[in-house]
């Protein structure tokens, strides 16, 4: 079990980390405009590293990038399998935000990020990249929530959508895997 309490300590733990680095670089060689991994990929690892949870990492990779012109979900699909030929440790999943919201019938995301804010939980609303060899962080409500091991839904998550936010926490049964994180509502 290690703590870790800052954007640091969790850019340390990335570039200390030969798999993510790898993945990292797979991701920008793709040259994908305005990408980022996010969610479980950095979520788990920093979960994982300060629950003491050892043995395989995570292979769940979610890269998102927002491209509004072309916005097929084939142009996805194409890349998935690209990435799982040049990287078949991972389970790759592309996605581009700029046609995402439909999932939860929502407003058009206007970026990324706009597009990583309306995740279910805020712990998961996080992503990661490199530019050039330099790590980049994205906490779209902030630390506090990763580092505290807290689940809790993103603003887009409370009220009428918050059945979602608890049937997820339901189904992932997270708190098997990490028996300290709080899930608030």
């Amino acid at each position: 079990m290690k703590l870790i309490t800052s954007e640091a300590d969790i850019v340390s733990l990335i570039e200390n980390d030969s798999d993510m680095m790898r993945a990292l670089r797979i991701a920008r060689d793709l040259d994908l405009p305005d990408w980022w991994i996010g969610a479980g990929f950095l979520r788990n690892r920093v979960w994982d590293t300060m629950a003491g949870v050892t043995g395989e990492a995570a292979t769940d990779v979610d890269l998102v990038y927002f491209d509004k012109d072309n916005t097929a979900a084939e142009i996805d699909w194409v890349y998935d399998e690209r990435l799982k030929q040049l990287d078949p440790q991972n389970d790759w999943e592309v996605r581009n935000q700029a046609r995402m919201h439909y999932k939860n019938d929502l407003d058009p995301y206007v970026s990324t990020e706009d597009g990583i804010a309306h995740w279910t939980e805020t712990a998961t609303a996080i992503g990661v990249k490199l530019e050039d060899e330099e790590v980049r962080l994205l906490f779209c409500y902030g630390t506090d929530d990763l580092l505290g091991m807290i689940a809790r839904p993103t603003p887009h998550f409370q009220g009428v959508k918050l059945k979602v936010f608890t049937d997820r926490m339901a189904k992932k049964n997270w708190q098997q895997r990490w028996p300290m994180i709080r899930i608030e509502k």
